[in-house]
């Protein structure tokens, strides 16, 4: 039984008037130069969301707890004074080159996402009702738990998916608000707490303080199954709360599996230093290889990303050409009964036959990117040996190998929108 709990939320004080300057990404999205654009401003969240690079964790940890008591203490930050629970909207748009990766008929000038924020009991991942996805680093994990005990503190809501066909709990939250999505026509006495602008998305707040209503969604939500889509991290550091420190609860966004504007999109792969020569060995060993020339992406993108999604394909860029890597049927079929997989072949060969056996340097060392563009151009400028793009996953498909097989796939095989925000709803605790 999955166990929902409502609580006062804190969030950046809407009353000042630079609010858009003080919400950032979500940490893990953050690079070194993305994080000097947001840490110019002083009164920004990032400085105790988030680490910047080459400063030790214990440093980060006694700066971030200083930076979120000044923030109480001048009044950046509002803790609401009744429990509630809280609907967190998201409109955002996104780039032709990522629109590209999604099925034609799911293409939309704009997203409105709607999700429900609430404490959620804590179990471990697998047991019953709450599953993971992908692989963790430990290390990122200890990170997150460090910082969140010594803060006392969840920055950001776990973003995690749930199964309701008839969409009631969707029904609800549109019914409450007064809206009906994609349109955004908001009623007087349902205004928004929080209304800021990230980038390109528009991040709004709304809380539920109606005992019936939130005992209706309780109950309403109670026999769901929960998977994680972004946060393994930060839900792992909140077992560990749970097992070392008695914090039995921690914050999730709750959105529909089904919903239209929860986007699932391929993280693609680039390699700085790959012994090339054992990875031609590999592909001319293993596999089929289709190459375009330069000027024929579209015809190449097209072909890669086609509807046969029981073939193992694998996209590659070496700098020179662009390939199709075309694993066998007689193969495919061999490694799925090896492995007792039918999901995710991609990824798990592309890791296990061509990346591991080749990379140079730690696994962290691999960097991902959203845009193929981006990792063509890590390539051609960046000084990267190699790029591989994957194709995108079916939710449905996510959902059974997490729910059923209690199998994850590897680290960054998927990329769902949208992304939440820090500084939107944060919870405080003991």
């Amino acid at each position: 039984m999955v166990r929902l709990k409502p609580f006062k939320a804190t969030t950046i004080n809407p009353e000042l008037d630079n609010i858009d300057d003080l919400i950032c990404p979500v940490y893990d999205t953050i690079n070194a130069s993305l994080y000097e654009i947001y840490a110019k401003e002083p009164d920004n969240v990032i400085h105790f969301t988030t680490r910047k690079k080459d400063v030790p964790g214990k440093d980060f940890i006694a700066y971030a707890t200083n930076s979120l008591n000044r923030f109480f203490k001048e009044g950046v930050l509002k803790e609401f004074d009744e429990d509630a629970f809280y609907i967190y909207g998201i409109i955002y748009s996104i780039s032709d080159e990522i629109l590209d990766q999604i099925p034609e008929g799911e293409r939309r000038d704009r997203y409105f996402t709607l999700g429900l924020v609430s404490l959620v009991e804590v179990e471990e991942l697998g047991n019953d009702n709450i599953v993971g996805h992908e692989n963790t680093f430990k290390v990122n994990t200890r990170e997150r738990y460090n910082l969140m005990k010594g803060c006392g503190m969840n920055f950001s809501p776990i973003l995690a998916e749930y199964s309701m066909p008839e969409h009631n709990l969707n029904r609800l939250l549109e019914d409450y608000l007064g809206i009906k999505r994609p349109d955004l026509a908001l009623k007087k006495d349902r205004m928004p707490l929080v209304d800021v602008m990230l980038d390109d998305s528009r991040h709004l707040l709304w809380k539920i303080t109606d005992k019936g209503i939130i005992e209706n969604i309780r109950e309403m939500m109670g026999d769901k199954k929960i998977m994680i889509l972004d946060g393994h991290h930060r839900y792992t550091a909140s077992v560990q709360l749970r097992n070392n420190d008695g914090m039995d609860y921690t914050m999730m966004m709750l959105v529909e599996g089904g919903d239209g504007a929860l986007l699932l999109l391929p993280w693609h792969r680039c390699l700085k230093n790959c012994d090339m020569d054992k990875l031609r060995d590999i592909i001319n060993k293993k596999f089929e290889v289709e190459s375009f020339e330069k000027a024929d992406l579209d015809g190449y993108y097209h072909k890669l990303r086609g509807d046969n999604k029981s073939e193992v394909k694998i996209g590659m860029y070496d700098g020179t050409k662009f390939h199709i890597l075309h694993l066998g049927k007689k193969t495919v079929k061999a490694v799925s009964k090896k492995k007792d997989e039918t999901i995710g072949l991609n990824l798990i060969i592309m890791h296990e036959w061509l990346i591991e056996p080749t990379l140079i340097g730690r696994p962290e060392d691999v960097v991902f990117v959203s845009c193929p563009s981006k990792a063509t151009d890590n390539v051609d400028n960046n000084g990267f040996k190699v790029a591989f793009f994957s194709n995108s996953l079916q939710i449905e498909d996510v959902e059974y190998k997490a729910h059923k097989k209690k199998k994850n796939f590897p680290q960054k095989s998927t990329y769902f929108l949208p992304k939440v925000a820090e500084g939107i709803v944060m919870r405080r605790f003991d």
